[in-house]
């Protein structure tokens, strides 16, 4: 007995296009049956205020000067509240440069800054993840963040959260 026939059959029983549709809609099934079943995370707080950590790399004075102590940061895309900067620090840019004798120095690049900033913001904290504006926050997240003077890409440092 052949294993496909000459009507393209297995073992006489069931067409090779039929059996490749019944397998994709048995793997849909499964793969279904799969997604809802998977536990959803666990709410531990929610409203609970945080301290993010953000660094603004590689900007000028006029960006420095524009981001004030007190000012409501948004997310640039989605527009909901960030959360409101309550503390501000500004430091040169440094830049690896190579000296005439060969060796690696980070030196000041003139003009340009970095900021270091700690917004207070509202957040939802589960067992995985914490979301904060609605993004799910983590250190090493790259944002884009406003307010009403300037647009920039922050870096997440660290989250703490804030006892009240």
């Amino acid at each position: 007995m052949k294993i496909i026939d000459n009507k393209g059959r297995i073992f006489g029983l069931i067409n090779i296009i039929d059996l490749t549709v019944l397998l994709i809609f048995v793997l849909l099934i499964v793969g279904g049956g799969y997604k809802l079943s998977k536990s959803k995370p666990n709410v531990v707080a929610e409203g609970q205020k945080v301290l993010v950590k953000l660094e603004i790399s590689n900007v000028r004075k006029p960006t420095v000067d524009g981001i004030e102590e007190g000012a409501i940061l948004y997310h640039y895309d989605r527009g909901q509240v960030f959360g409101k900067i309550v503390e501000k620090k500004v430091k040169n840019f440094k830049e690896a440069v190579t000296t005439s004798d060969g060796k690696i120095v980070m030196a000041d690049v003139p003009g340009k800054y970095v900021i270091d900033l700690t917004v207070e913001a509202d957040a939802v904290i589960t067992d995985q993840v914490i979301i904060v504006g609605g993004e799910h926050t983590r250190i090493g997240t790259q944002f884009r963040l406003k307010n009403k003077n300037v647009a920039v890409f922050a870096t997440v440092l660290g989250i703490e959260t804030k006892a009240d």
